[in-house]
């Protein structure tokens, strides 16, 4: 029945760049709105290795700038589906793997952070010091974190 279906299948995203865990999407619309106008798109990124799956709806471009909460390295897939009046259509096939970064990957920038976060705290010397070292060598560092291991 014309007018009372969700849209078909979005095209496959394709990755256009990535920047640490920033992530910038394409996709092709779908054939088919199902006779009423798309109001947006959901992107959902996955990570299959650790069944981890989070989405996100974002207008009606076909064209999405994606801040990813780091959850690992990867690798993360990531699938649109339409919606319209009478909801949301199929997911579209996976698109290619790609690998993001955390700036907690960059061991300088978390050893800088990690001090930021103690003087914060407003720890003794030794304190810190102990925090410091413990920090240099890890691959997270809150000052959530940091105040638990103390």
């Amino acid at each position: 029945m014309q007018g009372s279906c969700v849209p078909s299948i979005p095209g496959r995203p394709r990755i256009v760049k990535v920047i640490g865990s920033e992530v910038t999407l394409t996709w092709t619309q779908p054939d088919s709105d199902g006779g009423s106008e798309i109001t947006g798109y959901v992107v959902a990124y996955l990570v299959p290795d650790r069944n981890v799956a989070h989405q996100v709806t974002v207008g009606v471009t076909t064209t999405a700038k994606l801040n990813l909460p780091f959850v690992c390295e990867g690798p993360y897939v990531f699938a649109v589906a339409a919606n319209n009046a009478f909801g949301t259509g199929d997911y579209s096939p996976l698109s290619e793997k790609v690998k993001i970064r955390s700036y907690t990957g960059n061991k300088l920038f978390l050893l800088h952070y990690c001090v930021v976060n103690i003087v914060l705290l407003m720890l003794s010397c030794e304190q810190i010091v102990s925090v410091i070292l413990r920090c240099a060598n890890s691959v997270l560092c809150s000052k959530f974190e940091l105040a638990l291991t103390l």
